[in-house]
């Protein structure tokens, strides 16, 4: 049921809003008092002058004219502002009073900074599904970026550009590989010589993955013969560095069995430990990367950690070359060290200070 009001009762509900709140506007009253301020007074105005508050704003209703002029001035004071812009700082439309907001810059003898599109709706269609034919694996993104306008504005969806266009619609799926897979053929054909290492770091792929034969099915795609010179090199390399990880382990081993029992290639559920080292009724993992030029990353940390949980120990080391600024993991219970071949002489005091 409405509430019924005393004489004037509305009036003072008004006022005292209003008092309160100097910036209201007549929405706000409307809604917070649910009465009607025109009912009550001639104009809003005539409410602020009887609250003794300053209007935030003038009451004055414009001329079509009036707003024609002050848009026009605010666009040769701030050349370059958009319609949106000028309608939050100055409270116009700017369609309300001019055509266009090209047109008030011309009224404003102002050069309009964006370029006017006067394609027609059937033009813009057109350029859509040219585009869709001549690029099969373009996406909704691109074709906003080279058409400039909404595909949405004409098409229901994606399969209905693609129906349109005559063209069999390539699933988001297979157009990223396709699209991957032309990057990495071109790559080739510009590097002959390529490694797949670089190719993928190149590509931001792995090529393994995208290509069902590999490397091969990439060259062979690319028309280009694979080097398999440079295999045979690669393979001599690959020994090479066989020989010098396995040199770097042997000696690594005859160092720590000063500090306890070695036992090598240890077979766990889910590989090859290097070392299980064993001192003072401990059990320890340690693994050894005999890398030269690159880093220990979080998957050698991961692997090791996995070797703990394996063995039933808490706690692994990594011996390396060369240490990286972060020495010391925990995982859970497990406690990891990367230490280079330098820092041998920590381990008995690290084992024998960390495991409970």
């Amino acid at each position: 049921m409405r509430k019924k009001y005393a004489p004037n009762e509305k009036r003072e509900i008004i006022i005292k809003f209003i008092k309160k709140n100097p910036n209201a506007t007549y929405r706000l009253i409307r809604k917070k008092t649910k009465l009607h301020p025109e009912r009550v007074f001639k104009t809003l105005k005539q409410a602020f002058e009887e609250a003794g508050v300053r209007p935030p704003r003038t009451f004055k209703k414009k001329t079509k004219e009036e707003k024609r002029r002050i848009i026009i001035d605010y666009i040769k004071k701030y050349p370059g502002i958009g319609g949106h812009i000028i309608r939050k700082k100055i409270k116009m439309n700017v369609t309300s009073v001019f055509d266009s907001i090209a047109d008030a810059y011309e009224k404003a003898e102002v050069n309009y900074p964006r370029r006017i599109d006067k394609r027609t709706k059937e033009e813009k269609k057109k350029e859509i599904l040219d585009l869709v034919k001549r690029d099969p694996l373009v996406s909704i993104t691109e074709i906003i970026s080279s058409v400039k306008t909404q595909p949405y504005r004409f098409f229901k969806n994606i399969n209905g550009i693609y129906e349109k266009a005559g063209v069999k619609k390539i699933k988001g799926k297979d157009k990223r590989r396709i699209k991957k897979q032309n990057k990495v053929i071109e790559f080739i054909k510009q590097n002959p010589l390529a490694t797949q290492r670089e190719i993928n770091k190149k590509c931001n792929t792995r090529v393994q993955d995208i290509f069902d034969g590999g490397i091969f099915e990439a060259y062979k795609r690319a028309r280009i013969k694979f080097p398999f010179e440079r295999l045979k090199l690669y393979g001599v390399g690959l020994e090479k560095v066989r020989n010098r990880a396995k040199s770097f382990e042997e000696e690594l081993s005859i160092k720590l069995s000063g500090y306890g029992k070695v036992n090598r290639l240890v077979k766990t559920k889910r590989g090859f430990a290097d070392i299980i080292f064993e001192r003072k009724d401990k059990k320890i993992v340690i693994e050894i990367k005999d890398y030269q030029n690159k880093e220990i990353s979080i998957s050698q940390i991961k692997q090791l950690n996995r070797y703990l949980e394996d063995c039933n120990s808490n706690v692994g080391f990594l011996i390396c070359r060369k240490k990286p600024k972060r020495d010391k993991f925990l995982i859970g219970k497990n406690k990891i060290f990367v230490l280079d071949e330098s820092e041998l002489n920590k381990i008995p005091s690290l084992i024998d200070g960390s495991v409970v």
